[in-house]
Formats: structure tokens, sequence, C-alpha cells
């Protein structure tokens, strides 16, 4: 199984995406917490993204690319992974796709975790990262659907998208979310 999971800042990808990689045995690939490491560890890729973290902005392209090539270059992903924050815009999903044909590792499906904003901004600000105050979040989440709304209409077209509602209980989520899996995408 090969998933790319879609959907704004706070939406319970991460949180998702964890559980099925547990359950399904296979890694949980997170653009989210490869930043961080980057950052915290001050390798030169982590300096370069942590200046556009620090301002809300997207992470530029090349520097994302470089280390989810590097990340499916691992012996784990081979069985199957979940890509949970990246691509966040349409040139990266054509990179991604490039990149996962030279690999032989094509997807499955996007599956983009619907939430309303205003719960977005409360879940957020419960995490209590040092990067989430009010101001960030609501910047982050209007870069999110300025540059990675576009992503559904991408995986619509392509007929590989399925739609979950995140806004319910953990479980529910992961029980509706494994039952989609198990259907085609309606077109």
């Amino acid at each position: 199984m090969r998933l790319i999971f879609l959907g704004p800042p706070g939406a319970g990808k991460g949180t998702q995406a964890a559980i099925l990689a547990n359950l399904w045995q296979i890694p949980h690939i997170s653009t989210g917490d490869i930043l961080r490491q980057a950052i915290a560890g001050k390798t030169s890729l982590g300096i370069q993204a942590k200046a556009h973290v620090d301002a809300g902005e997207l992470v530029p392209n090349i520097l994302i690319m470089a280390m989810i090539r590097e990340r499916f270059g691992q012996r784990d992903t081979e069985k199957g992974w979940i890509l949970d924050g990246f691509p966040r815009n349409i040139s990266q999903a054509d990179a991604l796709d490039q990149l996962l044909q030279i690999m032989r590792q094509p997807y499955g499906f996007a599956v983009n975790f619907t939430v309303p904003t205003d719960i977005l901004v409360e879940r957020m600000l419960g995490r209590g990262r040092q990067d989430d105050n009010e101001a960030i979040i609501r910047r982050r989440l209007e870069v999110y659907h300025e540059q990675t709304a576009p992503l559904i209409e991408f995986y619509q077209r392509r007929q590989c998208l399925k739609t979950i509602d995140a806004n319910l209980p953990v479980e529910q989520v992961t029980n509706m979310l494994q039952e989609s899996l198990r259907q085609p995408v309606e077109v």
C-alpha cells in the first residue's frame, strides 16, 4: 500500500498515518518530521528550511525533494509507505510523480482529510509547538489554501482521490479511512 495524505495542518494526517503504518508495518514518511529533525540537527538543509518555517511559508521544492529522494532510497519503502505532508503544491506533485516512476513505487491513492478552519486553529494551538501561535497558524492555513488545495483537483483528475471527514474521533476516522481504501474511487 502506497498512500499520499493531503489536508491542512492539524487535520490529523500524521495521527492516521502513524496508526495505519503501524498496522500495515510500512513507513510513515512525514516531511514535517523530516524538516523538524533537520532543523533541530542544524543540517545544511535544516538551516535553509528554518528561515521559511519561521516565516510560516512553505519550504522551497528543491529542499523538500532532496529530503524525499533520500528517504525513498531506504529499503523499508520497498513494500509500501504513507507520505504525510508532501506534496504541498502542483510542482511538487509533478516532481513526486517523476521520482516515483523512476523508483518504480507508484502510489495507490491520495487521501484528502477535511476539517473546518476554526477546529484546525483550536487543534494546532492545543499542540503547544513553539512555531504554533494563532497568527502563524492562520498564515499557514492561508498558504495551504493558496498553494496546496489545488492538489485536490490534481488527484481527482488522476482518479485516485479519497476524501475523509477528519472532524470526528480518531477511531472513527481510522475506520472510515480503512473502509474507503477498500472501495474503488468514485468518478
